[in-house]
């Protein structure tokens, strides 16, 4: 598994990656999280949900650009708080 620099080298838009998030602060402890970078414009949210970009042209509220911990089961995709400072391709699923 080959880390890239997240300064450095940013994933495909909305393609899920593992991010890493180093600790920060006595007693945390890193994180390796499913993520996705999300650019601007690239990434709906609801508009139920507080902050965000909302776009009057296509009437389409945006989340902002960053990190998002997202799962394959859920539409939620949350903000990563923390800087990330590198990503991996997830790994292939085993042969069934």
């Amino acid at each position: 598994m080959e880390w890239k620099n997240a300064f450095d080298e940013l994933p495909p838009a909305g393609v899920p990656v593992i991010a890493f998030v180093p600790s920060y602060g006595s007693g945390d402890k890193s994180r390796r999280i499913r993520a996705q970078y999300a650019p601007a414009k690239t990434l709906e949210q609801s508009c139920d949900v507080e902050g965000g970009e909302y776009d009057e042209e296509t009437e389409t509220y945006w989340c902002v650009a960053g990190w998002y911990e997202t799962n394959e089961y859920e539409d939620v995709h949350w903000r990563v708080g923390d800087r990330v400072t590198h990503w991996t391709p997830l790994p292939a699923p085993p042969n069934a």
